[in-house]
């Protein structure tokens, strides 16, 4: 999958980090987690004034999937049902879901200021270990 510029911090960032490697935050993962961190998530900007980022993107899904709104389940549940109730298949819709909303009305949640959402770490071994000093022969 290739990276996705967003806005550092965006709602829309940790939630794809979270769909790419889901049980990096919680080993037993499940839809549930990711919707608690949408509504803390949700509920952090409301304490501090700023507009919801959710809603947005809930109401794009709601137009394109209208009969979800009448539903007393939330959207990720329907994602989940419609592919089965396959975790894995439903993280990797829900990415996609995520790429055509930031492709066409979720625009503004995308660039400037930029992280890329993929990374490699590599940690070099030292080729040999440091020689001792001459004064830790004493």
């Amino acid at each position: 999958m290739s990276p996705v510029q967003l806005h550092a911090g965006s709602l829309f960032e940790h939630m794809r980090h979270i769909c790419l490697r889901p049980r990096m935050f919680a080993p037993d993962f499940t839809l549930d987690h990711l919707h608690m961190f949408i509504y803390g998530y949700e509920s952090a900007l409301g304490d501090t004034g700023q507009k919801s980022q959710h809603e947005q993107f809930r109401e794009w899904i709601y137009t394109r999937h209208p009969k979800w709104r009448q539903l007393s389940t939330w959207w990720g549940q329907q994602v989940h049902e419609a592919n089965a109730c396959d975790l894995d298949r439903t993280l990797e819709a829900i990415i996609r879901l995520l790429d055509e909303f930031l492709a066409t009305e979720g625009t503004g949640f995308v660039r400037s200021p930029t992280r890329e959402t993929q990374y490699d770490i590599v940690i070099q071994k030292p080729k040999r270990r440091p020689s001792r000093s001459p004064r830790s022969k004493r």
